[in-house]
Parts: structure tokens; sequence; C-alpha cells
């Protein structure tokens, strides 16, 4: 597992893209963003803060782990939802216990708790805050 693992949001919008930033994104994936959208986001936000967008043919960049799509489909009676956010946590704490380098996720402050709590469990970051004598 690498202390390294970053996480990437999902943005369409600059306040999305703010909120993501303040929520604990490593880079914003802005694919999905419409042109006007993508100007405001890049006045706003550092570039190397931007994803590029999937790899190019041969390049040896490996693609996000998509915690969003490997959590699974939504319930049949919602199916606008999303899946539920537990799994979108768990598959995030998954994917950094599994060494991926990037994990994709729409629910970035949940996932950024779970990436950090996972590096914290395997040794590879020091907790936080550390609390003794809780008895």
């Amino acid at each position: 597992m690498s202390p390294a693992t970053r996480l990437l949001a999902v943005a369409s919008g600059p306040e999305q893209a703010a909120r993501a930033r303040a929520d604990g994104a490593d880079l914003i994936d802005v694919s999905a963003a419409l042109p006007g959208a993508l100007a405001s986001i890049r006045a706003n936000v550092p570039s190397t803060v931007l994803w590029p967008g999937p790899a190019a043919a041969g390049s040896t960049r490996a693609e996000p782990f998509d915690a969003d799509r490997l959590a699974g489909q939504p319930p049949a009676s919602q199916p606008t939802a999303g899946p539920p956010l537990a799994s979108v946590i768990a598959a995030a704490a998954i994917g950094t216990w599994l060494g991926a380098p990037v994990i994709r996720c729409r629910h970035t402050r949940a996932a950024r708790r779970a990436i950090d709590m996972t590096l914290v469990i395997t040794g590879t970051r020091r907790p936080a805050r550390t609390l003794r004598g809780l008895a």
C-alpha cells in the first residue's frame, strides 16, 4: 500500500470543484464539465489538481480505482440515487488497502476519511490525533 493514495473527486461546475477541494480532494475530474463551466473551474482551481481524463492509448498512467462504479448499482426503488454511501466508502477503503494510487469518488468527504483511516490502520500514515486512557 502506498501512502500516496490520492482522491479524485468528480465536479461538473466551479461550486462542486471548490467544495471537493475543501472536503479533501487531491485531484478534480472535470471530464463531464461543459466548456463554460470548465473555463470557470480553470480560473478558480490550480491546474495541477485538474485530472486530464482517461489515459491515451499506450500511456503508462493507471486509470483510477472508481469507488462509485465498484460500489454497485443503486436500489431499484431509487434508480437515480447512485450507489449507497456505505458501499462507496467501503470500496474506497478497499482500493486504498489494495494500493490504488488514485481513488475516484463523488462522495469526497466520506472517501477522504475512509482513505485516511485505512492508511492509519495499515501503518503507512500516523493518526491525526491519538486518545489514550479512554477507560
